[in-house]
């Protein structure tokens, strides 16, 4: 007889709660900023109920009700909040504003009201696989893995100049991690220009999220929903109308991984930096044995990139030289390598060597596409960091190597200047066989040649 006289009361004070919400539904109007516990509280008190009585037909705690109303939970389980909404038998408007001071993300509370599905905002893109086998970073990419996986850290910055293998890695990164269960999620910065055979940038594309309002942030997010563990951006430089503010994207996702590339780090709180730097090169000496030079990173690259126009090209006495100092003289950057080898159609590696150095055109795509001239890519790089370390690179570009304290007169902090500069991968170790002293990269010196006033250059 209690269940039933309960049952009747609540009847009677859900008809008399809906004229109640109904009149004030007209005159407060909607109310998209009320916290949940001040829903919660409101909606309970039109209906009539007391906690208990909530409690007991949405069969949840009395306990968690009142955590609920009190704002202690700010952010209940989408489940409880179906229960709420259920018991207190509110309508889809209501309900969905419920869902929404809960934390529930716009498609999840379409999904729960049974809205077309076409209301909900589209997924992001799964990664494209990546563009063939990685090749001499087998360190970096466990390296990666290690700070998502390992050491459960939310934001890695890839970092390096244009070419260095950023996008690859972590595409590589990305397909490790999803055969292993991870949901990865991809995203290409609209900022970057990029062809040929680059991958997209994001846009209005039927795999990924459409740019539908005038905060990039905001629809990455509503594409992201509780659907990804981990999303990559790609180009993460970018800014302006196609660029992400990750720092948000962080807050607004607390769950959520972030790998992103780009030229520089973020300089976030508890961001981590990975640099790519060029990739080993050998050592220049005589009587190079073939097989273990093949095995040097930049050679194996090198080579990979020769067999696909010329299968049957072989390390060999008359070529090996050659070989070892063009991968020198391009200081192991991938994109370097692969534009050398496609150069090396028309020229052999020992003209190729003669040549570059006074033709800029060779560090260009062979395909006639300046999207990606190697130059103007560094220039970017150049341009990013500060003016002191601009004035240092000025400085040692004609070095051919210099130490830490070739630098003091130059900056106030030089080993600082030189931690930039290696963080951003225009600088590098001179070797084994010079510790401690630091080397521009060959692609610096020749920007710094090709931008040098006309009588400086005479004067060198």
């Amino acid at each position: 007889m209690k269940n039933v006289a309960t049952g009747l009361l609540l009847s009677e004070r859900a008809v008399a709660g809906s004229r109640q919400r109904l009149l004030s539904t007209r005159s407060e109007g909607p109310r998209e900023s009320a916290s949940f516990a001040d829903l919660l509280k409101r909606h309970r008190g039109r209906s009539g109920l007391t906690q208990q009585q909530l409690a007991d037909f949405a069969t949840l705690s009395v306990r968690a009700i009142r955590d609920l109303e009190s704002g202690r939970v700010r952010r209940p389980r989408r489940e409880s909040v179906g229960l709420l909404a259920d018991a207190l038998r509110l309508r889809d408007a209501e309900r969905q504003q419920l869902h929404a001071a809960g934390g529930s993300p716009a498609h999840l509370r379409d999904a729960l009201l049974g809205l077309p599905a076409s209301s909900a905002p589209p997924a992001l893109p799964e990664p494209p696989a990546p563009p063939g086998t990685l090749v001499g970073r087998e360190a970096e990419l466990q390296v990666l893995l290690d700070q998502v996986t390992v050491y459960g850290h939310r934001l890695v910055s890839v970092v390096g100049i244009s070419g260095i293998g950023k996008t690859h890695l972590v595409l590589e990164a990305a397909r490790v991690l999803r055969a292993k269960g991870w949901r990865v999620g991809w995203h290409a910065s609209a900022g970057g220009t990029r062809c040929c055979g680059a991958h997209p940038a994001a846009g209005p594309d039927p795999g990924g999220p459409s740019p539908s309002t005038a905060d990039p942030t905001a629809d990455l997010v509503a594409a992201i929903g509780e659907r990804h563990d981990l999303v990559v951006i790609d180009s993460g430089d970018a800014s302006g109308p196609g660029g992400v503010d990750v720092g948000e994207l962080l807050r607004r996702c607390p769950g959520l991984h972030v790998v992103v590339t780009g030229l520089t780090p973020r300089y976030l709180p508890g961001e981590r930096v990975l640099p790519l730097t060029a990739m080993a090169v050998p050592e220049e000496a005589p009587g190079h044995d073939h097989v273990r030079l093949a095995e040097v990173e930049s050679v194996a690259l090198f080579l990979s990139h020769m067999r696909r126009s010329q299968p049957g090209f072989r390390l060999r006495e008359d070529n090996a030289h050659a070989v070892v100092r063009l991968c020198r003289w391009l200081d192991g950057v991938p994109r370097a390598l692969e534009y050398a080898a496609g150069w090396c159609l028309v020229y052999p590696p020992e003209l190729l060597l003669a040549r570059a150095g006074r033709d800029f055109s060779l560090l260009s795509s062979p395909a006639g596409c300046g999207c990606q001239d190697l130059l103007s890519s560094v220039a970017r790089s150049v341009d990013i960091v500060a003016q002191s370390c601009r004035s240092v690179l000025a400085e040692v570009a004609d070095r051919p190597h210099w130490t830490v304290g070739d630098l003091d007169h130059l900056v106030p902090d030089p080993a600082a200047a030189l931690h930039a500069l290696l963080v951003h991968g225009l600088v590098r170790p001179a070797g084994a066989h010079l510790p401690g002293r630091f080397t521009a990269l060959q692609l610096v010196r020749l920007l710094h040649l090709r931008d040098r006033p006309p009588a400086a250059a005479r004067a060198c």
